[in-house]
């Protein structure tokens, strides 16, 4: 089954319009339906917004083969592959917003350290 035949049907399921998933997702609702339509690929954030959106396990969003096979797999390969992206550059840009987030943390620590050493 394709992504967007299960899209459309969590959404159904859940009983919630196109808008609404896309109001959820934090997209237009053209883009929602594009995704719908298997005419665009939501990226990884996406997916996992999704699975937040229809209480679903991320991997309900792969096509089935991914999952059968997905045991003899390294790495994941399969997943990117559907997907026309690649493993590297998914790992990459989790990177990038877990050492933005890191950055932001010890940023705060010290503010908080700063005012509680002028007590």
């Amino acid at each position: 089954m394709q992504l967007g035949s299960k899209l459309k049907g969590f959404r159904t399921e859940k009983g919630l319009s196109s808008q609404q998933v896309a109001d959820a997702l934090g997209v237009s609702e053209s883009t929602y339906r594009r995704y719908e339509a298997d005419k665009s690929y939501p990226d990884i954030n996406a997916i996992d917004k999704m699975a937040q959106v229809f209480n679903k396990p991320v991997f309900d969003f792969f096509p089935e083969r991914i999952q059968q096979n997905n045991h003899q797999q390294s790495g994941g390969v399969s997943i990117a592959q559907a997907y026309n992206s690649t493993v590297n550059q998914l790992s990459e840009k989790l990177v990038e917003m877990y050492e933005e987030r890191i950055s932001k943390l010890k940023e705060e620590v010290a503010t908080l350290k700063e005012r509680l050493g002028e007590r």
